[in-house]
């Protein structure tokens, strides 16, 4: 097994799926640094420990299930499913979609570049039903490392600076399997990539979107600025993106709007 993957595996079956917290010191650097929505949590023992203390109080029997994992170098993207029964709400179970950057250091994990889906979750505590969760992948912890594609890397960029990110048929946005739907909430006039990694013809990228939005969003109006960051793992295939899955921070963007709007 590659190095790296084991140590994401007792991440992922040891920490999260056990909420076994004595594990942390093995498999993460103490300066462990979250980003997430524009977030910065950083600090293994503290920040980032209340933080997942406080998500496993209001999800105890809390999952993470991989779909799909992209063996970089020091760079492992997985796209994943969290799911339970939030106590908070009379134990109505959700599942959330997330696509994430593991980043190894020095044998530990360092830091993590992530989005999830906190806007279908709301959808699914405060009405139901909950999603159904993907199908896992087979062998997550067996993925083959493959050599980088610059050429795919640079179709990708192409494709995020066009600002057609919902445009192509075969990428999922969001919860579209679920809701059947996908709205462009946005009209990009800038991109910022903050990460992006391939691995044969897979390319992961992170990045933060600007624009107006395109259709109105919660109680703000078609036009307003706007930013919102968002993660994805897609293929390409003659020279174009053709399949993947792509996560947007529709919570996070709906949170500004709405302290924005507020009288």
């Amino acid at each position: 097994m590659n190095a790296n993957l084991s140590i994401l595996r007792r991440y992922v079956t040891d920490f999260v799926n056990r909420h076994d917290f004595s594990v942390i010191g093995d498999i993460m650097q103490t300066d462990y640094t979250l980003h997430t929505g524009g977030h910065v949590i950083s600090g293994r023992d503290d920040v980032y420990r209340s933080a997942v203390a406080r998500q496993f109080q209001q999800f105890p029997g809390l999952v993470f299930t991989p779909h799909e994992v992209m063996v970089a170098g020091d760079c492992i993207a997985v796209r994943f499913t969290e799911h339970g029964a939030s106590t908070r709400h009379a134990g109505r179970p959700a599942a959330w979609e997330s696509i994430g950057f593991y980043k190894l250091r020095d044998g530990r994990l360092a830091g993590c570049a992530i989005e999830q889906d906190y806007f279908s979750r709301r959808r699914q505590l405060e009405e139901g039903p909950a999603m159904i969760v993907d199908n896992p992948a087979i062998a997550p912890w067996d993925s083959p490392e493959a050599p980088p594609s610059p050429a795919g890397e640079q179709t990708v960029r192409n494709w995020l600076v066009s600002g057609k990110l919902t445009d192509v048929t075969g990428v999922r946005i969001d919860d579209q399997r679920d809701t059947n739907r996908v709205d462009r909430i946005l009209a990009q006039s800038s991109i910022t990539i903050t990460d992006l990694v391939s691995a044969g013809d897979r390319v992961a990228f992170h990045a933060r979107q600007e624009g107006v939005l395109a259709d109105g969003f919660g109680d703000a109006a078609a036009g307003t600025p706007a930013w919102m960051h968002c993660t994805g793992i897609v293929r390409v295939r003659d020279g174009a993106v053709t399949v993947g899955h792509v996560l947007r921070d529709r919570w996070g963007l709906y949170r500004r709007l709405a302290t924005r709007t507020a009288p």
